[in-house]
């Protein structure tokens, strides 16, 4: 499953970009799984069923975006360092509102974030003839 999110002029996602993100299946799982408990990629990907390119993809952007944080690294049984990541977002909404889309997080901190306003193709009055 590929992800085609295209970053708007600030190089932000705007709320269209970001809710395909949040409900895309992958996304979804990685934030709920390590929503208490910092994890490592491996781990979700393992007990998750995702395949391991697509869930250090999901990862980085999630990370990139600021929705998950590396929490630190653990050294694992073969002496390997790992990354461990926690989910930041504490829920999540989506509203369609005076014909426009937006979304709003709640992170862990209290800290509210919304992405950038999404408006479809917008028609002047002059172009709308009546029925």
């Amino acid at each position: 499953m590929t992800m085609n999110l295209q970053e708007n002029s600030d190089g932000n996602l705007d709320a269209l970009q970001m809710s395909k993100l949040i409900i895309d299946e992958y996304s979804a799982k990685i934030l709920s799984y390590a929503k208490d408990k910092p994890r490592s990629v491996l781990e979700m990907c393992e007990v998750l069923g995702i395949p391991m390119t697509l869930g250090y993809r999901r990862v980085n952007i999630l990370t990139q975006l600021g929705l998950m944080v590396c929490q630190g690294r653990v050294l694992t049984r073969n002496g390997k360092w790992m990354k461990i990541y926690l989910s930041r977002v504490n829920r999540a909404y989506i509203f369609f509102e005076k014909g426009k889309l937006r979304m709003k997080f709640e992170m862990k901190t209290g800290e509210e974030r919304w992405t950038d306003d999404w408006y479809p193709l917008e028609l002047r009055s002059e172009e709308i003839l009546p029925c």
